[in-house]
């Protein structure tokens, strides 16, 4: 597969998830591009962002513009942005995500969940930004992305340490992350197979329902909630999303400090609560306590793509792990756990997350490598994800050691790959200029 028909294979599949139309209740139109057709028909948070850059690469800004807007169509008045749009219908696939809107009346009509996602919305605006330069547009979305970030760091960094918590698993994207369980009270360490009589799902289970039952107040579950996660992942996609707040701000004529001076204080943060300087990786840690989660997933990496992180401290995680045979040194890597860990499972299962390759785990890693110029091991994430992508096409997730393709087919985040096949392509952050579209960068597409 060349990179041209990549490109074009990306755009087949995002316009035929669109999904357009108007809400009478809400009196406005809205269009969105569904991650895969039946599993995840909604409006998805970080999804969203994904099929921004994806769009942007493609000089798709009509689009692109038009699916941010939908993004924030509902946003509250304080800046809150849910996780989950649900535009058309009331109730969703599953059952269980009742549980995560607010009680009221509201939820029988178009409204959003009340969780988060990781933070990806300056990110996605400073990319399109960045290939369209479409400056009214830039100026229309930033007010909204803005008072986003505000609510984010006046409600979720509990600790004033500029960290952002989560409340459930469910925050992070990553939903069955095996970093998460100590704090469920899952403690036998292994995929369970079923989800209905698993314990893992009921423990999860109680956690929304308790968030639910406190009516989703942030100050009562600060202070009793029964899940409290400061994220290394998510707080590493905070910080480069600052990172693009901080660029975009001068542009509209906002200043930029506020954003950088929050940045500061996440990776400073982040080196005293996360990074084990025994371990060499950065963990989810634990609250209260700030206790470390001692369990390797991929996102022990993400903080490498933090500019200002000293290039000592990620030569050191990454020499520690990233060709690891008992951890992250798979086929095709990169593994959703490490590989001695007892959790791991690399085929289909409820309990997604817990072993095999997603695409981006390695489109994020793959641009903070590629930064740092640790281009071989960049080369085989990309590599990874194209193999992975010839042999079982757009799937939701790949068997690390084989390639085959599991969970939802065109599914939209496989299109990532193209974000990591174009020459002059800074990636997530925005760094260096603009795409060239079409050119390789490969050497032989497909191999490590």
């Amino acid at each position: 597969m060349t990179n041209d028909q990549l490109r074009e294979q990306v755009r087949e599949l995002l316009l035929k998830n669109v999904r357009d139309g108007y809400s009478g209740l809400l009196g406005q139109s809205y269009c969105y591009i569904a991650p895969a057709p039946k599993p995840y028909p909604f409006q998805f948070f970080w999804d969203t962002c994904f099929h921004v850059i994806m769009l942007a690469r493609l000089g798709e800004y009509e689009l692109a513009q038009r699916n941010l807007r939908s993004l924030f169509a509902m946003q509250h008045a304080d800046g809150f942005v849910g996780h989950m749009i649900f535009w058309r219908q009331v109730l969703p696939v599953r059952r269980s995500d009742v549980l995560q809107a607010r009680p009221s009346w509201q939820s029988l009509r178009p409204h959003m969940s009340a969780l988060i996602q990781p933070p990806f919305a300056a990110v996605a605006l400073h990319t399109l930004f960045e290939e369209s330069a479409d400056r009214v547009y830039l100026g229309e979305m930033y007010a909204r992305v803005k008072r986003h970030h505000d609510w984010l760091a006046r409600t979720r960094d509990f600790d004033g340490d500029g960290l952002l918590t989560i409340i459930t698993p469910f925050e992070s994207g990553m939903d069955w992350k095996p970093s998460y369980d100590p704090v469920l009270g899952y403690g036998e360490r292994h995929t369970p197979r079923r989800l209905y009589t698993s314990r893992l799902y009921w423990k999860t289970m109680a956690v929304d329902f308790d968030n639910f039952a406190r009516r989703y107040d942030i100050g009562e579950i600060r202070r009793r909630g029964r899940f409290l996660v400061k994220d290394a992942g998510i707080n590493a996609i905070y910080a480069l999303d600052l990172l693009c707040m901080e660029k975009l701000a001068p542009i509209v004529g906002d200043d930029p400090a506020i954003y950088r001076a929050r940045r500061a204080q996440v990776l400073a943060s982040m080196l005293r609560l996360m990074y084990d300087e025994e371990d060499a990786a950065f963990y989810d840690v634990r609250e209260p306590g700030s206790e470390k989660i001692r369990i390797r997933t991929p996102t022990i990496f993400f903080p490498l793509a933090i500019p200002e992180l000293d290039q000592a401290v990620a030569e050191r995680v990454l020499t520690a792990h990233f060709d690891n045979v008992d951890e992250f040194a798979t086929a095709l890597p990169l593994p959703s756990v490490a590989l001695h860990d007892t959790a791991f499972y690399p085929g289909h299962t409820p309990f997604i997350w817990r072993g095999p390759m997603w695409a981006v785990n390695n489109w994020f890693i793959y641009h903070a490598l590629r930064h740092r110029g640790f281009t071989e091991q960049a080369g085989k994430l990309r590599s990874s994800l194209r193999a992975a992508i010839e042999q079982s096409g757009f799937r939701e997730y790949y068997d690390p050691l084989t390639g085959e393709g599991h969970g939802a087919r065109d599914f939209t985040w496989s299109g990532l790959a193209l974000d990591m096949c174009q020459a002059g392509n800074a990636g997530p952050a925005g760094l260096q200029g603009r795409a060239d579209a079409g050119t390789a960068v490969d050497d032989a597409p497909g191999q490590a």
